[in-house]
């Protein structure tokens, strides 16, 4: 367990960091009304779809850079990383035009009116034009995580979330932070903005604080990778198309994954929770931005750990070096999950006042709280065994198994939600009962060990 202990600690870390984000704007934009929040609930799983394309970036990155660095073939591994940055990159220009041209439709698809879906379209539209470094986040990861250097993107994480926390309130309020949030230090960014002149930018200026603080860490690591592994943007970059559609091939399964699990949680939104009152929404909104954003970071951190180690094992054609990185991981993931069970249970009254004045928001958000906190072991359980297919670069089962599970989340949540009329707490038990589902299919995809099936350069498998 100490080599998973010993990468997956700065990969909780960094994770966390990812998800601070989110906590961050959740904290901040709690002046402008609960509108404000749950727009950006609304939204969130918008980006999660974004996430959905960049990750055919990042996926077989990881992967790939494993391999090759098991395997000890640094000129693959260098042609490698090229070839994600570039298609990060690519994707993430069609990203920016595409979506910053139609933010105002795809925020119609969640079927929000008035406020909500104003404040929401303002937030994705800005969210988009940042879209370029926003891709290339997840590749700088992947690569660093399959080189066994999770140490790196932690400390860029640490920057990033530094800038954030600056950058959100004066950017949102501009120089009357004071009088809108009560937070340490809010005076002395309303200076700020008072003497750069900067004027309150509300949404817009919490996502243009995302993507500013994203694109001076993503200019680092592009740095670091350049100056320290000799892997610039331009260095002798030989383009070929097998290099990108192998990186495409083994991502290609888990972006489905993740595009089925916004759209099912945007369906839900539209088909069920807009029937709802506004508080459910609000309650989700805290509940998987707040509590989900600093469990699920955790058993992700653990998770690619374990990618990490079944790669750079594979790839070295140690098949029982692989197996012992799978027993530590699920072992340290069980324990996790169990720890945050407890978190949810005993902290959920405490930490959910921080992000809500509503008391009946606060009521759906701690309704959550309560029933997720059941199956954050079987989290832990799924997250684990999904990772280690993606290390292995096993991709094909993800999408079949997450994605018929979360469809079922659909009727399954109406027929709670609505059917039974048990409203917000119906879908949360939904989202229960289709999680235990995963994890179990998981763990049987891994115990089948077809993942030790090794495969080419193209992605594909060598053996049947």
């Amino acid at each position: 367990m100490g080599d998973v202990l010993r990468l997956a600690w700065p990969a909780v870390v960094a994770y966390l960091l990812h998800n601070a984000f989110r906590i961050n704007d959740q904290y901040w934009i709690k002046g402008l009304g609960d509108g404000a929040t749950a727009a950006v609930g609304s939204a969130f799983f918008v980006i999660i779809l974004n996430f959905s394309v960049l990750f055919l970036a990042a996926g077989g990155t990881l992967t790939l850079v494993a391999r090759a660095t098991g395997s000890g073939d640094l000129a693959l591994r260098r042609s490698l990383v090229r070839h994600s940055i570039w298609l990060g990159i690519g994707i993430g220009a069609l990203l920016c035009i595409i979506g910053s041209t139609f933010a105002s439709e795809i925020v119609g698809l969640l079927r929000l009116e008035g406020e909500e879906a104003q404040l929401a379209t303002q937030y994705l539209g800005t969210i988009y034009l940042w879209m370029i470094p926003l891709a290339l986040v997840p590749v700088l990861d992947n690569t660093f995580i399959g080189k066994g250097k999770t140490a790196i993107p932690m400390s860029l994480d640490v920057l990033a979330i530094a800038l954030n926390y600056v950058l959100n309130p004066i950017l949102i309020y501009g120089g009357s932070a004071a009088a809108s949030v009560s937070s340490p230090g809010v005076e002395t960014f309303d200076a700020i903005a008072q003497s750069l002149g900067i004027e309150a930018r509300g949404m817009t200026g919490a996502a243009v604080a995302t993507g500013l603080s994203r694109a001076i860490t993503v200019s680092i690591g592009v740095c670091i990778l350049t100056w320290r592994y000799q892997t610039g943007l331009f260095g002798s970059l030989r383009a070929r198309s097998s290099r990108f559609l192998a990186i495409a091939r083994i991502s290609a399964p888990v972006s489905i994954s993740i595009a089925m699990y916004a759209l099912v949680y945007m369906a839900i939104y539209s088909l069920v929770l807009v029937d709802l009152d506004r508080d459910v929404r609000g309650g989700l909104s805290i509940g998987f931005q707040v509590f989900e954003g600093v469990s699920f970071p955790c058993y992700m951190g653990v998770s690619m750990a374990a990618a990490s180690l079944v790669g750079r094992s594979l790839g070295a054609g140690d098949t029982q070096a692989a197996w012992r990185a799978v027993r530590s991981s699920r072992a340290l993931g069980r324990i996790l999950g169990v720890l945050m069970a407890l978190l949810f249970l005993s902290l959920g009254s405490i930490v959910v006042p921080w992000f809500t004045r509503d008391a009946g928001v606060e009521r759906e958000a701690l309704g959550y709280v309560s029933v997720l906190a059941l199956s954050q072991y079987w989290v832990a359980v799924e997250t684990v065994n999904e990772k280690v297919l993606l290390g292995a670069g096993w991709t094909r089962p993800i999408p079949w198994i997450s994605g018929f599970c979360n469809l079922g989340r659909i009727p399954l949540a109406w027929i709670l939600a609505v059917g039974f009329g048990f409203a917000g707490a119906g879908v949360w038990w939904a989202i229960n009962v289709t999680t235990l589902c995963k994890a179990w299919f998981f763990w049987r995809a891994v115990q089948s060990e077809r993942w030790l099936e090794p495969f080419d350069e193209r992605g594909k498998a060598a053996r049947k």
